[in-house]
């Protein structure tokens, strides 16, 4: 889904990051593992220190929300790792509304997962 008002990247990849736990809730998930490429908002969130950062609220927002799941991990993954999640980015900015694939995923996308896969 599209992330109006913002041009930083650390923001941007906060709140995407808190609309997926928002989703995984919805969806009733109680053991998730969210991947993320930008570092330092990976590690605002599982090691404490994002008070000064501009994104500091939303991380504040994504630790109590994180207290309703089973097992939760956050972990940082490198771009290059991450094809998939760049081109459902990449989409996303062309999109209007909220677009969910639960059991498949975007046939122009399908190729980009051999990327992912080690």
């Amino acid at each position: 889904m599209p992330i109006p008002l913002s041009n930083s990247v650390a923001v941007l990849e906060a709140l995407a990051c808190r609309r997926a736990l928002l989703f995984a809730k919805e969806i009733s998930l109680s053991q998730v593992i969210f991947e993320g490429d930008y570092a330092m908002v990976i590690q605002a969130i599982t090691h404490g220190n994002s008070e000064l950062a501009e994104y500091g609220h939303i991380v504040e927002d994504i630790k109590i929300l994180a207290l309703d799941f089973d097992f939760i991990q956050f972990s940082h993954v490198k771009c290059n790792c991450n094809v998939v999640a760049d081109a459902l980015t990449k989409k996303a900015k062309d999109s209007l509304s909220l677009a969910v694939w639960l059991e498949e995923v975007p046939k122009d996308t399908t190729p980009l997962l051999l990327f992912d896969i080690p």
